[in-house]
């Protein structure tokens, strides 16, 4: 009697086993990442079959049937997203209704980059228009303004959404600075003198050192007479196929563009680049008690400084030798 019941309890078990094991695998052992990507007038059958050829679900049948219960094909928006093989089909759709699933793409904008690199980058990584960016931007006077981070943007996102993004950046970590210290330049001004410090320094302890010769320089009415001005307002180099050109020329410093400080006074109109946190508080609070009004590149990318032009040109040419 007693074996009798040995048996359909044996099998019982063995059948309640394979159930657990066929829902953890089936519902838990999610696999491997993957990015999927839903185009532009799939239909819910296509993608559901995409779905299933590339291990993200089991069943195409199953995942249209909840598809068609709780949702629509209008939910499965065009787009990439950050899925694993092995998922339940509630899960899936959850994760693309949500889209919480979203691929994102991760984006370094250097400090230094003026605007139509940034707009370049976006292009090349598929986030946004390069054109429609450089219009807002131009439009709404950007240029400085545009912070240098780490970003991360879905695909085709606005590219109003993306100006925002890195204005609202600009507006958390620049924006304190102005009432930490006081200035007598307007936060434009602060902007466009920071962004020369920044195509000029590489190293941070510079900065300040560099700012007090651009302010020592406005103060006095003497020509800023810096290089990157002259290389915004070449623009593009064909020849050497970047922006900010290497090796300028007489010719070059003659250029009669409004943001050659060779050839006019002031401040240039606006920023030339987008500059660092460092750069901007390096205007702000410039090296103290230091009278330098020149400085020269000494060939391991640091700078030495002068008061005078003829401490400059010894300064100059010693460098100059060892090239």
């Amino acid at each position: 009697m007693k074996k009798r019941l040995f048996i359909p309890l044996g099998i019982f078990l063995l059948l309640l086993a394979g159930f657990v094991l066929f829902v953890k695998m089936h519902y838990f052992s999610t696999g491997e990442e993957l990015v999927f990507e839903i185009k532009p007038g799939q239909t819910a059958s296509e993608v559901a079959q995409n779905l299933k050829d590339e291990g993200v679900i089991k069943s195409r049948t199953w995942f249209k049937l909840i598809l068609k219960l709780s949702s629509s094909a209008k939910d499965l928006k065009a787009g990439k997203y950050d899925l694993r093989k092995n998922m339940p089909s509630e899960s899936v759709l959850n994760c693309i209704k949500s889209g919480k699933c979203l691929h994102l793409t991760k984006l370094t904008i250097p400090e230094g980059w003026r605007s139509e690199e940034i707009a370049e980058a976006l292009a090349t990584n598929n986030i946004t228009n390069a054109q429609a960016f450089l219009d807002i931007v131009r439009k709404r006077d950007l240029e400085g303004q545009l912070f240098p981070s780490t970003y991360h943007f879905s695909e085709n996102t606005p590219a109003w959404a993306v100006v925002d993004a890195m204005v609202a950046q600009y507006n958390k970590i620049i924006k304190p600075l102005f009432s930490q210290y006081k200035t007598d330049l307007s936060e434009k001004e602060v902007l466009t003198v920071a962004s020369i410090v920044e195509r000029e320094a590489i190293f941070h302890d510079e900065r300040p050192k560099i700012a007090a010769v651009y302010l020592n320089r406005l103060k006095i009415g003497k020509r800023l007479e810096a290089d990157p001005t002259v290389q915004y307002a070449l623009g593009f180099n064909f020849r050497e196929n970047r922006y900010w050109k290497k090796g300028l020329t007489y010719k070059d410093l003659r250029n009669p563009s409004p943001y050659n400080t060779y050839r006019y006074n002031g401040l240039p109109p606006g920023p030339i680049a987008n500059p660092s946190y460092e750069s901007v508080k390096a205007v702000l609070n410039p090296e103290p008690d230091f009278d330098a009004l020149y400085f020269v590149a000494d060939n391991t990318g640091r700078h030495d400084f002068s008061r005078t032009y003829n401490e400059h040109l010894i300064k100059k040419n010693k460098y100059r030798r060892k090239n």
